[in-house]
């Protein structure tokens, strides 16, 4: 497609944008970089491709947009009297997905259509990155100051952060490449990635955070010319690395996985189902036990996502490498989303596809066919959860994150449960004695938090305390929620802060008990706190720590390893 201009209409501003030559939807990761350049001329853009971020973004799927500031300047000082870069800088962007301006089509929840998520590309929000040269620099570190939640990751060439935009400095981790920046700049991102002098040079500083190294500072005391080689450099050994995660009230750093290796598998629009050409990945942990069938995982993605975003965000497959058990990353039929809903008309018949895939593995793979657990993200989790209450007999536990279905995310909505096809054919089919253990976590950032009567939480929850067995409590109204925030307090509530890197992630768990005989523990609402829509680190493991407990028997009945 090449270097394209585009003049976006809700900021009434123009940019340029390169989109690497790859295809626009596909089962990978793209990311953006966003590069902040003095002037607005069309010659500039391509210099800068041609001086190495081309290759770099055909490379490794990198959207590179070049905004264009006013009069060739950026408002990096935030003066009244010029243009707003900053709100500008907030839609640019975001509108980078395709290069017209044409309207997001959506369904009546707010979804956007099946044709809307193929014809753009996917740049998440955990994988957006600046690069700053002359007034633009300068732009990009007062934006990653003040906007750290767009930004991972920052390199500029001289400059210096605004005394203006210190004063709206949010302080919350950017990491940053700074060569030849003021020395306040450089305070100011130490200070905000928390960071201590790891390495000194003559020429240069590098400072990480002890307990997330991923969050760091390097600090090249003269101003570099700036060249492939850099560019290359400096994605290969941060920006590549760097994810933004939605938690804490600003988002947080983290890390990427590394997806490369022979432990993992891909199968692209393979036909081995029976079931139409389907695409999923799988890793095996290279150490597991011999002539031993093992445990395995099934995460499924969230909406308009792919495999190789959900493991990025999960990372079962690394707890597979500590755990032994494999991991398996499945692409909705339709390359985009699932068939919640049961409709004829879709691409594929989603459940059918994961039940075949569980058989394929099972078939072709160590896994043990009693200790297969589904996952899943978003709309992904609430594929796993259909998949279970539909086929409880292959599932032995679920265990999913954020997910908001049935009903409206962004409003409450008055529905029955029989009326959600896939919860009234599981409750038609289900053997009295038929039970689930189930782990469900959530964000206090989410939007239907705190949860209240007619959300869609109240509904999951209703559900899988009928499916166990478990006592349904009324939920209170949004006028009067309870003070737990979670809707229904727990018959036992448990706070941890599991994860060391993250000493601010806290969980409250909300344990039901059934009511047959042995009281078992088979429902659990965990809710993180700060936590918007996304994985946290500690969310996949207290997933497995839960699930890991259950087999399904022969006979259909749930037992424990």
């Amino acid at each position: 497609m090449g270097l394209i201009f585009k003049n976006e209409a809700k900021s009434g501003r123009s940019m340029y944008i390169y989109y690497p030559e790859c295809p626009v939807h596909s089962p990978y990761k793209v990311s953006l970089i966003g590069v902040l350049r003095d002037g607005g001329d069309r010659d500039s853009a391509e210099a800068l491709l041609n001086m190495g971020l081309r290759e770099l973004a055909d490379e490794h799927w990198i959207i590179m947009v070049f905004p264009n500031p006013v009069d060739g300047r950026w408002n990096y000082e935030l003066s009244a009297d010029l243009p707003d870069d900053v709100s500008a800088l907030d839609i640019l962007l975001q509108e980078v997905t395709k290069p017209d301006n044409d309207p997001i089509k959506t369904d009546p929840v707010g979804i956007p259509l099946l044709s809307e998520m193929l014809r753009q590309w996917h740049p998440m929000f955990d994988c957006r990155y600046l690069i700053g040269l002359g007034s633009g620099a300068s732009m990009a570190y007062s934006y990653a100051a003040m906007r750290p939640e767009e930004i991972a990751g920052v390199l500029g060439f001289g400059g210096g952060i605004s005394d203006q935009a210190l004063e709206k400095a949010l302080y919350t981790p950017v990491s940053a490449v700074l060569s030849g920046a003021s020395e306040k700049t450089a305070e100011y991102f130490i200070r905000a990635n928390e960071a201590e002098l790891k390495v000194e040079k003559p020429h240069l500083s590098i400072y990480e955070n002890p307990l997330n190294p991923v969050s760091m500072v390097v600090r090249v005391y003269e101003e570099s010319v700036p060249s492939g080689e850099i560019f290359k450099k400096v994605y290969g050994e941060t920006f590549q690395n760097l994810r933004r995660m939605n938690t804490g009230l600003h988002g947080e750093l983290y890390r990427f996985s590394d997806l490369s290796g022979p432990e993992f598998t891909w199968y692209l629009e393979d036909e081995s189902l029976g079931c139409g050409p389907r695409t999923w990945l799988v890793h095996v942990p290279a150490d597991l036990p011999e002539n031993e069938k093992v445990p395995m995982v099934m995460f499924c993605h969230g909406g308009s996502d792919t495999p190789t975003e959900a493991a990025h965000m999960a990372k079962f497959h690394e707890l597979g490498r500590k755990e032994h058990f494999i991991t398996v990353y499945p692409w909705g039929s339709n390359r985009a989303s699932w068939n919640i809903n049961l409709l004829p008309d879709w691409p594929g018949d989603d459940v059918d596809y994961l039940t075949r895939l569980m058989d394929f593995m099972t078939a072709n793979y160590p896994v043990d066919p009693s200790r297969i657990y589904m996952s899943g993200f978003s709309n992904g989790a609430s594929m796993a959860m259909i998949v279970s209450m539909l086929h409880p007999e292959k599932v032995a536990a679920l265990a999913y994150v954020d997910t908001n279905w049935p009903g409206n995310r962004w409003k409450r909505v008055d529905i029955r449960i029989e009326d959600v096809p896939a919860m009234k054919l599981a409750l038609e089919r289900k053997e009295p004695w038929m039970r689930m253990p189930v782990w469900t976590t959530y964000g206090t950032r989410e939007t239907a938090y705190p949860v209240a009567k007619m959300h869609t939480q109240q509904y999951q929850y209703d559900f899988w305390k009928m499916f166990n067995n478990v006592e349904v409590k009324e939920t209170p109204g949004i006028e009067n929620p309870d003070p737990s925030g979670c809707g229904v307090p727990g018959d036992v509530v448990e706070w941890i802060a599991p994860n060391p890197v993250f000493p601010n992630h806290k969980y409250q768990i909300n344990r039901f008990f059934t009511r047959d005989p042995d009281h078992e523990n088979l429902y659990n609402y965990v809710m993180m706190h700060d936590k918007g829509h996304d994985v946290a680190p500690s969310d996949a493991e207290l997933c497995w720590n839960y699930a890991k407990q259950f087999r399904r028997n022969p006979d259909g009945t749930v037992g424990r390893v």
